[in-house]
């Protein structure tokens, strides 16, 4: 036989011939089933074969239903108002001598009309109470709380209220404590709740910035006069809702997360008040199973290496954190904005050991305090600087997949927007000097950019030790799975990490440098010149280069190129791909103690600042080229003055005849000028005849040239006598 107990519930189904309501088991013998109606009004209860109902449930004509307990009993004592429980305790001490300690089956026998009219004299109450009460003790389950009020069936739900009588409902309107008719509240009709409708739906769909506005609106739309010539006239008194019955009644139409939704926008409703459904590391195995990454302008102004006084602006911060464990696995800081360029160094950085890396930065750790040098199984970044071919080719390189978000989404990688947040507050960079403060400048306040003093590597190096603080210290117990609670690991990142790659969760693989580079490292063809393979104005050589004379070929002949890889972080790594791998270039030895050492974004500022020239030095410039060309014009007037002072020769060809001889001529007199200056450099030099050299000095004028020629001469000799 079915297994059917007591006080459960069945409920008719389509076919059902026995039942048309749901009832509750209130007993049950070999031959029948007593059960009573469900509800707080129930009838009498009633006998049914047994063997039908139990056919009619094998059939499934009716079903056992477990769930259909009305809500009123399913209450705490908390939940049940004090009045609530008096009447409760009243109901219950009127039947409690008819029901405790004994089942329906003992009450509903042959006399049972005789033993609820002797209960009702002993209880002082009508007969008919005791039933009512009886029946709906039985259909509420047999317990004392089957007597709670049932408030939920209380009212009108979904129906209008009748305003026939004309009062207007709520508070009447006061001034000065006098209720006044003029200016309140009106009965709404169908048209007013239109309006409502519509003026309250502005408000809630952004269009209209406050409620007040949406009133005036729904005023100027539907509530003023229309004058004889058809324009309209002022608003009609004691015609219109009030502003409370818009904001009530508008409530009532618009649910609040609408009005969130739309008045906020979607974005921001996705982003800050949706629910949150699930877990970022759901489905997730291990450590290395998914790489979050994204980039942030950083809040504090830089200076450049080479000139503390050169103000850079801000860096671009790139952070690559594991999800699973939310350790931050790679960092890069740069200064070109937000692209590829700056997304594969992180990417570089996130799958290569880092103590080399420190290490460049002042800082010496161990490979074990950031173990992280291994290739994610997927990397998920928003539509920016992943979504590009550079992108594809890396994930075929490597065999990583890439997941593209959707844009305006960052709450589907909250993992790595929070990242930034806790990196801000671990290094506190409003209060370092040249920190963006968060707050608006105050007329008057120091401009913060004054302040600056790091430059690109100093900033690196307190980004690297604030990561490094962050996967020590976090503590996210929310992540630890049972066996890592079995284990006792701490709720740290690098501690989950650790035991993830103990326990093989996910398998990581590493990378070799070399694969790294040509997936992840920006690339340049490059001009071989004479000087040397030239790099956005920097020369390098290598072993290849010289051993096959790369340089004199390709000056010589037809001009060559190279692909150059290139690391941003140092204008030194750079690298070509020859037979023999990735071959390393170096610096030019007639450049390397200028530019050693230092970023490619360095360099390229610095030879972009020492090209530019002043506006000084160009006026100074064009006022020397000005001066020089009237010079020069000068100078050609009077030689052409001189030639057409001398007139034309007979003949092109006599102009042209004996250019040796007449050369000869200009030669010897050449000479002859330079041995009268020699001449009166003795007469200078000779102290006996000093009175004859203003004679011979004023006998034959000396030429400037020969006067700087005599100086040196005589300098020279002045230094001899010394010695």
């Amino acid at each position: 036989m079915l297994s059917l107990g007591v006080n459960c519930i069945v409920s008719p189904g389509e076919d059902s011939v026995l039942l048309t309501k749901s009832v509750r088991v209130l007993g049950i013998k070999d031959d029948f089933v007593l059960v009573i109606e469900l509800g707080t009004n129930p009838t009498k209860p009633w006998r049914i074969e047994s063997s039908l109902f139990v056919e009619e449930i094998d059939n499934g004509a009716a079903v056992i239903n477990p769930e259909m307990v009305p809500m009123h009993l399913l209450r705490s004592d908390d939940e049940i108002s004090e009045n609530e429980k008096k009447s409760r305790d009243k109901n219950w001490e009127l039947v409690r001598g008819l029901v405790e300690n004994h089942a329906p089956l003992d009450i509903l026998t042959s006399n049972f009309g005789a033993l609820v009219a002797s209960h009702a004299m002993v209880t002082g109450v009508d007969r008919k109470q005791i039933y009512r009460l009886l029946y709906r003790y039985w259909s509420m389950g047999q317990t004392r709380n089957a007597f709670l009020w049932n408030t939920s069936a209380c009212g009108g739900p979904g129906k209008q209220k009748s305003r026939a009588s004309g009062i207007v409902p709520g508070r009447p309107l006061k001034y000065r404590g006098i209720v006044v008719d003029d200016g309140g509240a009106i009965l709404l009709e169908s048209r007013h709740l239109a309006h409502i409708r519509l003026a309250y739906g502005r408000y809630a769909s952004g269009k209209c910035g406050r409620i007040r506005k949406c009133h005036e609106w729904m005023l100027n739309k539907f509530y003023r006069s229309i004058k004889s010539d058809g324009s309209k006239g002022n608003v009609v008194k004691n015609s219109y809702p009030s502003l409370n019955q818009l904001i009530h009644y508008g409530k009532l139409f618009f649910d609040d997360l609408y009005k969130l939704n739309k008045r906020d926008g979607a974005i921001r409703y996705n982003k800050d008040y949706r629910a949150l459904i699930g877990s970022a590391s759901q489905r997730l195995i291990g450590a290395g199973h998914r790489y979050e990454i994204d980039s942030t302008i950083a809040d504090v102004y830089l200076v450049h290496r080479v000139n503390r006084l050169w103000l850079i602006g801000r860096p671009v911060l790139y952070v690559v954190v594991d999800t699973f464990t939310r350790m931050i696995v790679g960092v890069h800081v740069g200064l070109e904005g937000p692209s590829w360029n700056g997304a594969r160094h992180a990417i570089y950085n996130a799958c290569t050991p880092k103590k080399e890396f420190c290490k460049r930065y002042n800082i010496d750790i161990e490979e074990a305090d950031w173990p992280c040098s291994h290739l994610p199984v997927e990397i998920v970044a928003d539509r920016a600087e992943l979504l590009s071919g550079a992108g594809e080719t890396m994930t075929k390189t490597v065999g990583t997949s890439l997941k593209i978000l959707p844009p305006f989404r960052p709450d589907w990688k909250s993992i790595i927007e929070s990242r930034f947040r806790l990196i801000n507050e671990k290094l506190d960079l409003k209060f370092i000097p040249g920190g963006v403060d968060a707050r608006k400048l105050e007329r008057g306040d120091r401009d913060y950019q004054l302040d600056a003093i790091f430059d690109i590597d100093e900033f690196t190096e307190m980004v690297i030790a604030g990561v490094l603080a962050h996967n020590q210290t976090l503590r996210v117990p929310d992540l630890l799975s049972r066996d890592m609670i079995a284990a006792e690991v701490q709720p740290t990142p690098i501690a989950m990490w650790n035991w993830s790659m103990a326990n093989n969760l996910l398998n990581s693989k590493v990378v070799s440098p070399a694969e790294l580079k040509i997936a992840l490292l920006p690339s340049q063809e490059c001009r071989i010149g004479r000087g040397g393979i030239n790099f956005h104005g920097v020369q390098y050589t290598c072993g290849t280069a010289v051993r096959s004379q790369w340089l004199e070929r390709s000056h010589n002949f037809k001009t060559k190129y190279v692909t150059v890889f290139y690391d941003p972080n140092s204008i030194g790594n750079c690298w070509i791909k020859s037979e023999a791998g990735f071959e390393p270039l170096t610096i030019v030895p007639q450049q390397q103690a200028k530019y050693a050492g230092l970023r490619m974004e360095e360099v390229l500022d610095m030879i972009k600042i020492l090209n530019q020239v002043s506006p000084d030095n160009r006026y100074e410039d064009a006022n020397t080229g000005a001066i020089l060309q009237g010079r020069q014009e000068d100078i050609i007037n009077r030689a052409k003055a001189k030639r057409k002072a001398q007139g034309n020769p007979k003949s092109d060809a006599e102009f042209k005849r004996d250019k040796r001889s007449k050369r000869a001529t200009e030669t010897q007199n050449e000479r002859d000028l330079h041995t009268a200056d020699l001449n009166q450099l003795r007469l200078v030099d000779n102290s006996s005849s000093t009175e004859e050299t203003p004679k011979a000095a004023a006998a034959k004028p000396v030429s400037a040239r020969s006067a700087a020629f005599l100086k040196l001469v005589v300098n020279a000799d002045n230094e001899a006598n010394h010695e």
